[in-house]
């Protein structure tokens, strides 16, 4: 663990991409303050809100989301649109600069947490993005839409929709760390099979072993941690030949236990030197050039709690989306 420290200490100063956006689920603001979106009743906006629960009035953009008609069903394709406008004047938002290849990356999340799903909207122009989502089951789903309005900040604003069969919200899930994913040498383990690129679920996917080192082990809010994956396939063998996935070489995102902070987070672009089986030896770090089995993140969780994380990776053509829960002090 000491090796650990100093490697916190070293490279904490890297320069990474990290999206971060806190969100809180408070009071519905009416539609005469312009916050409160347009759409079908199954698409409800939330708040934004700052670290400390207040309201973040930072947002210049206002996003509505609607169904293709009428409330959105579970379990067959269904057309999302998406539309950016000015918060203050209600015109279309017309550009948008690219974030790893894309205009925009929306991230659907079950509001239990047991479903994600990573998608890329197709602009249309005049400020509408549409894309084809198949929501798995009736219930609560949180949607973020990570975008960035050409010469302004990144924004993502967050919306909760409904695949129409429910009454009432999905229970939250209490997360909760699974000691029996605790393998050697303190690495979190899990197996997954991998999917075409938006279709997490799809057979024929291939099983691969997901291994993931917080580092330091013990995560403290407000501290600076890097986020240590290596691929391996089914037998443990770590993978060198992962591919490039929207122009990096994994990405991570991560949700607190009630959905209110959302971060995007990409791979470190230096060499590191921690590896997976001999902490010290050299180790390859999650660019293009380097192709794993290592792939590390460098964050900041802000808050205390229990978090989820998705590591997403590309291997022959297919994503491998492998999840953990980590507790920050």
């Amino acid at each position: 663990m000491a090796a650990c420290k100093t490697i916190i200490g070293r490279y904490c100063a890297a320069v990474v991409v990290i999206a971060a956006c806190m969100i809180a689920t408070g009071c519905r603001k009416d539609s005469e303050e312009g916050n409160r979106a347009h759409h079908d009743s199954s698409a409800t906006a939330k708040p934004v809100a700052t670290a400390d629960g207040t309201h973040d009035h930072g947002l210049t953009t206002k996003l509505d989301v609607a169904p293709e008609s009428g409330a959105i069903p579970f379990g067959v394709p269904t057309l999302l649109t998406l539309t950016i406008t000015d918060a203050k004047t209600g015109r279309p938002i017309e550009q948008f600069d690219s974030a790893h290849t894309v205009l925009m990356h929306l991230i659907l999340v079950s509001t239990d947490l047991t479903w994600f799903n990573h998608i890329h909207p197709e602009y249309k122009g005049n400020g509408v993005f549409t894309v084809t989502a198949t929501f798995p089951r009736a219930g609560y789903y949180a949607l973020y839409a990570d975008y960035t309005p050409h010469g302004r900040s990144q924004e993502v604003p967050q919306y909760e929709i409904e695949a129409m069969g429910v009454g009432k919200p999905a229970k939250r899930l209490v997360l909760k760390p699974a000691p029996d994913t605790v393998g050697a040498e303190g690495w979190m383990l899990k197996s997954v099979l991998s999917a075409p690129e938006g279709m997490p679920g799809s057979p024929g996917g291939s099983r691969y072993t997901v291994a993931m080192m917080p580092m330091p082990e013990k995560l403290t809010a407000g501290k600076d941690v890097m986020l240590h994956f290596q691929v391996r396939d089914a037998k443990g063998k770590p993978i060198t030949d992962l591919e490039p996935y929207l122009g990096a070489m994994g990405h991570a995102v991560i949700l607190s236990s009630d959905t209110k902070l959302y971060l995007h987070a990409h791979p470190m672009e230096s060499g590191m030197s921690h590896d997976a089986m001999k902490p010290g030896a050299p180790m390859d770090s999650g660019t293009e050039a380097d192709r794993g089995p290592n792939v590390i993140f460098h964050t900041n969780v802000p808050s205390p709690g229990y978090y989820k994380i998705w590591g997403q990776f590309q291997h022959h053509g297919k994503i491998i989306t492998a999840p953990f829960v980590v507790h920050v002090e």
